[in-house]
């Protein structure tokens, strides 16, 4: 498979320092928790504008939306698409680049040691997880925030991405190939997403974190129980089981529904159990199941 090498090679023969500093700096944009971290607080913020009538919810899927202005549901959606990069990295099994950015002399040596972790990476390349993540991260909030006119969102979007993944390889860690790969790759589960949730008959939040559980689950399988897929599954149990204890309160009708989610929330809890007995620990599972749990418990206040 052809992966751009070459051209890999070319760019750095004559790579200036600066650039490599701000190509350490934007490719934190991309990182994994910066852009699960970013979409839980916009989830927030998104809910709360719903519920105090700030905001009008999405257009989209509005026969399942309309039960509950929470947007959290993004979450499980971005934890999703990682759990997919990390089944297709192993699947794969591609190295990354041999080459090794040069370390600038302008940098303080405080700053030494995380430059040289960023740009010494351990694991598989293809596709990137930088701009796979980004994609689905930037271009779901992109889709989702009422701010500014699309065009804009989207460009504003379009940017942060393609910064992201050409920091990627400015510091040698990916080959365009990784890039093109990873982009691609996220704009098509972003959009097959987009397309199951507006068709799903369960509430978004329940949708889009089962599909994450079961993504994650799948990474669980291919990879081995490595690449972080445990701790994406922990994460999509713990706020599964949570939105379905809490979200009872939500529906009038009695038990079909309150049966339902009482079932998914003891699943859920099996699952963690689970988790944490294959991980060998609680190291892993248990704080990535509490950030699960808290991203949607305060949704649920919020709403």
């Amino acid at each position: 498979m052809y992966r751009g090498g070459e051209l890999l090679e070319t760019l750095h023969g004559s790579m200036p320092e600066w650039l490599l500093l701000l190509a350490a700096l934007v490719t934190r944009l991309g990182d994994v928790w910066v852009v699960i971290s970013i979409t839980i607080a916009a989830s927030w913020l998104l809910t709360w504008q719903r519920s105090t009538g700030g905001a009008s919810p999405p257009q989209q899927g509005a026969t399942n939306t309309s039960e509950m202005p929470s947007a959290v549901w993004m979450v499980g959606v971005v934890v999703g698409g990682l759990a997919v990069m990390t089944a297709l990295k192993h699947s794969f099994a591609l190295p990354r680049p041999a080459l090794v950015a040069a370390t600038p002399g302008a940098l303080p040596p405080a700053l030494e040691s995380v430059y040289v972790s960023t740009v010494t990476l351990s694991g598989y390349g293809f596709p990137s997880g930088h701009a796979l993540g980004a994609t689905v991260a930037y271009g779901l909030l992109a889709l989702t925030v009422r701010n500014g006119t699309r065009r804009v969102r989207f460009a504003v979007a379009g940017v942060i991405i393609l910064a992201v993944s050409l920091s990627r390889v400015v510091l040698a860690v990916h080959y365009p190939g990784d890039i093109v790969a990873g982009i691609a790759v996220g704009v098509a589960y972003l959009v097959a997403m987009v397309w199951l949730l507006e068709r799903s008959r369960f509430d978004r939040v329940t949708s889009a974190f089962t599909l994450a559980l079961g993504f994650a689950l799948v990474a669980i399988a291919i990879s081995g129980a490595a690449g972080r897929s445990v701790t994406y599954a922990a994460l999509a149990a713990g706020a599964l089981a949570v939105w379905a204890l809490g979200h009872r309160r939500f529906h009038s009708s009695p038990t079909p529904r309150v049966t339902y989610h009482t079932g998914s929330a003891t699943v859920s809890i099996g699952l963690l159990a689970g988790l944490t007995v294959l991980d060998g620990s609680v190291a892993a599972v248990g704080p990535a199941a509490v950030i699960g749990a808290l991203a949607v418990a305060l949704a649920i206040i919020l709403s």
